[in-house]
């Protein structure tokens, strides 16, 4: 299973890839004028800014509805921003992805908004020239989350009455994931690149003594109790791809490997983390967008009807249709 989600993700991921003006100045503070405002437009050329801005709402009202269902409220907004720099043989690449989603069931207790969507991820790739398409680089990976998680269970109390009890599973910095490597990186064209780094650090923090105390003994996302943080040092992989299906729809895919060099041969108990966003440009305003997210990592415990487990793949997807802005 995990080796053919490797062989998935790869595969998608590579096969995604693939006015001037002339003044005549008569007057010497002419020609100085012109010469620093071209100055300045070749500066700015070497920057490309890029990104995406989009919020999603949906309500579902209900009177007397025989069929049933729950009355409810819910917003997702979506950033996805890139600043990358590129002159002579340097490269300079960043990119913010933030996401939040919420939803409040009007008829469901407690009577709240819960979240449904929460990531916050920074990274930032440099890297230098030796040859056409192939640099010497470094990246740096910061990936969190904004507000608490919770998970909810019926309880019942001392009188038999249920109630709904919520259990802090999650904050911001809790968990907090750090990514820093070194590598080879290939560049064939401004849409894909393709990292390779046989020496990566990956840090994982926690520092909300409340999640500890929901996963007890076993620890939090492969961090042990007593402590705040755990290191790993292993290989890493990264691909990046952005892809124009058709004229108004955009294929945008991030996928990350790493693998701790204590953790056995080959492809043994890799992380995986794939990221994918697609757009379907109504008009200017208006667009439709698919985002999904795959994680699997031995490290994060996941239970299902009670039984834990800790290989269990998981994938969460957000489509909705609202106001987007593309630059």
């Amino acid at each position: 299973m995990k080796k053919s989600l490797l062989i998935l993700a790869l595969s998608a991921t590579v096969f995604a890839a693939n006015a001037q003006t002339d003044e005549v100045a008569k007057e010497v503070a002419g020609l100085a004028k012109d010469s620093k405002k071209k100055v300045e437009v070749d500066s700015a050329s070497n920057w490309k800014i890029s990104g995406m801005l989009s919020l999603t709402a949906a309500h579902t009202g209900l009177k007397n509805w025989s069929a049933g269902g729950d009355r409810q409220l819910g917003f997702n907004a979506l950033a996805n921003l890139n600043a990358n720099y590129a002159k002579d043989k340097h490269s300079w690449q960043n990119a913010v992805m933030a996401q939040y989603g919420t939803v409040k069931l009007f008829d469901q207790l407690p009577d709240e908004f819960r979240k449904t969507d929460d990531k916050l991820q920074f990274s930032s790739k440099y890297g230098y020239a030796f040859s056409k398409k192939f640099y010497y680089s470094a990246i740096f990976d910061y990936k969190s989350q904004f507000a608490n998680g919770y998970v909810y269970s019926k309880q019942k109390d001392d009188n038999g009455e249920e109630f709904i009890q919520k259990d802090k599973t999650s904050r911001w910095w809790s968990p907090l994931y750090l990514t820093y490597a070194i590598g080879i990186d290939y560049q064939p064209n401004e849409n894909f690149t393709f990292y390779l780094s046989p020496l990566c650090g990956k840090t994982t923090i926690v520092t909300c003594d409340d999640v500890f105390e929901y996963f007890g003994e076993k620890g939090a996302y492969g961090v042990e109790p007593g402590s705040h943080s755990r290191t790993e040092v292993g290989w890493y992989f990264k691909a990046n791809a952005l892809y124009s299906i058709a004229k108004n729809i955009t294929f945008n895919s991030n996928l990350t490997l790493f693998q701790n060099y204590k953790d056995g041969g080959p492809f043994e108990e890799v992380d995986i983390d794939w990221n994918v966003i697609i757009t379907l440009q109504i008009n200017k305003w208006l667009a439709f967008n698919i985002s999904t997210e795959l994680i699997y990592d031995e490290d994060i415990e996941i239970e299902v009807d009670k039984v834990p487990y800790n290989s269990k793949v998981q994938f969460k997807d957000v489509i909705g249709a609202g106001l987007t802005f593309k630059f």
